[in-house]
């Protein structure tokens, strides 16, 4: 399974201005934000506003941004994201979309630092869709300034101590990374981000229907499902129906078993759908349906 997603508001993202590294060789990149989300692979929602293509000689580059209810990404994708580039060709703005992807970070000579998404897959949603998106990225930010603000209270922080409070483990580092580099973060900012958030998922304005209306699967990727995707899709989306933080992986495995399919038809179907943004991994070991 690969890292889970993180939910965060562009707000948060775009004031980002730390990259941690861990491992030896071909080590994996971090941004830390100021709620200490340590984030590699993020999953974002929002309107897609513009996309841009940029040519050479051997390549393209689609350059693009999505704004949520805080702020704005800019996300781009290029001839190692195919699936992402030819989605970003094929959707016409103003959309609703959910994307996949990597956090990168860009430090210029001046010194000023700059984060943008390196999109792995985007698809079209639904308005609900985007706004449960929201709901649920409300809940993780708020975890995330409880985990801040404990940290502050602590002389000095550390991620142990922060366990003995009930903190979860997978805020506890990042909230004493954030401590170290940020400093203590205004708290009521971010509070009030949440509370712009959650205001403009009760009375939104609506985008013309075309850009709200159901994508067909084609509409989505540019290509039709497999097969297999397609009975993957079904049972994702059965199972994550009946538990809103996601379908189980071990159930995800015994229903496709049941299926027929073999732990390599399994794992190339899921893959295909990672790919095409249908699905994603909310935690590690569970799945949920876009």
């Amino acid at each position: 399974m690969r890292e889970m997603a993180h939910r965060l508001f562009a707000a948060e993202f775009s004031s980002s201005d730390y990259e941690v590294r861990e491992g030896e060789e071909k080590s994996t990149v971090y941004v830390v934000t100021p709620l200490g989300a340590k984030v590699s692979r993020m999953m974002i929602a929002g309107v897609l506003t513009e996309v841009e293509e940029n040519k050479g000689e051997n390549w393209t580059m689609y350059n693009a941004q999505i704004a949520d209810p805080t702020g704005t990404f800019r996300i781009s994708a290029g001839q190692y994201q195919q699936n992402a580039a030819r989605a970003l060709q094929l959707i016409e703005p103003p959309a609703f979309v959910a994307a996949v992807g990597k956090a990168r970070s860009f430090t210029t000579e001046e010194g000023a630092v700059y984060v943008s998404v390196r999109v792995e897959s985007i698809a079209k949603i639904t308005q609900q869709q985007r706004d449960f998106w929201t709901y649920e990225t409300c809940r993780e930010t708020l975890r995330r300034i409880e985990a801040c603000r404990c940290a502050m209270e602590l002389s000095p922080p550390n991620a142990d101590a922060l366990a003995k409070l009930g903190i979860p483990r997978r805020y506890t580092e990042g909230a004493v990374l954030a401590m170290e580099h940020y400093g203590k973060t205004d708290l009521d900012t971010y509070r009030g981000v949440v509370v712009e958030a959650l205001r403009s998922i009760a009375g939104v304005e609506d985008l013309p229907p075309a850009a709200v209306a159901e994508p067909k699967a084609e509409e989505r990727n540019g290509e039709e499902l497999t097969e297999d995707e397609k009975t993957m899709l079904l049972i994702i989306g059965n199972l994550d129906g009946a538990d809103p933080k996601g379908a189980l992986w071990e159930d995800v495995e015994r229903l496709a078993s049941a299926e027929h399919l073999t732990p390599e038809r399994l794992s190339e179907a899921v893959e295909g759908l990672l790919d095409k943004g249908m699905v994603y991994e909310p935690v590690l070991g569970k799945m949920k349906r876009i």
